[in-house]
C-alpha cells in the first residue's frame, strides 16, 4: 500500500475518488470541500482502490484576543476490513505533518471515537466552540463531545473561553 499527500494542485483530479470513498465508508453523501482553507488530502492506496485517507485545512483563529493558526482535520475514513492495521494513523501522522509545514499552533478534529485519536496526540476539546454552521446559514455555539485538539504551539489556550473558528467545521 502506498501513502499520497494530494495537494492543492492535484485535489482536482482526485476528488471524485476521494468523495465516493468517504460516501461508501460513511454510508451518507460526503463532499470534499476545496476552498482557500485546503491544504491536503492524504490518501493509502494500493491498484488505483482507496482504503484510508484524510483531508487538512488551515485557517486563522482566535481565543479572547489570541490569535493563532489552527489545522483543521476532516474526513479521517479507513476502509471496513482494514481498520485496527493503523492506516489512520499514519493517514492522521502525515496530515499533522503537513500542517505543521503551514505554521499551525493547533489541529482540531471532531470524532465519533475519540479514543482513537489519543495516541497520535489528541485530547479531549472542552472550550466553547464558535463557528459557520453551513446547514443553517448562521454563525453558531456548542461544545461537541467528540471535539479533540493537539497542540504545537507554546500559545496556551483556555478549557473555558470560546474558541473562534472564524469559519466552518469540515
Amino acid at each position: 500500500m502506498k501513502l499520497s499527500v494530494i495537494s492543492l494542485d492535484e485535489i482536482n483530479e482526485n476528488k471524485d475518488s476521494l468523495e465516493l470513498f468517504l460516501s461508501s465508508v460513511f454510508d451518507a453523501e460526503c463532499h470534499v470541500d476545496i476552498n482557500s482553507e485546503f491544504r491536503c488530502a492524504v490518501v493509502i492506496e494500493r491498484s488505483g482502490r482507496i482504503y484510508a485517507c484524510g483531508l487538512g485545512y488551515e485557517r486563522k483563529m482566535s481565543q479572547n484576543q489570541k490569535h493563532f493558526k489552527g489545522g483543521i482535520v476532516g474526513g479521517i475514513a479507513v476502509s471496513a476490513e482494514f481498520r485496527g492495521q493503523g492506516l489512520g494513523k499514519a493517514v492522521l501522522e502525515a496530515i499533522d505533518n503537513h500542517l505543521l509545514y503551514f505554521g499551525v499552533d493547533y489541529s482540531f478534529l471532531f470524532a465519533y471515537e475519540p479514543k482513537v485519536y489519543q495516541s497520535s496526540g489528541y485530547h479531549a476539546l472542552s472550550a466553547p466552540i464558535y463557528y459557520f454552521d453551513k446547514q443553517q446559514s448562521k454563525w453558531n455555539q456548542f461544545v461537541y463531545r467528540g471535539g479533540m485538539v493537539k497542540s504545537y504551539s507554546s500559545i496556551q489556550l483556555s478549557e473555558k473561553l470560546v474558541i473562534e473558528f472564524n469559519g466552518c467545521l469540515y
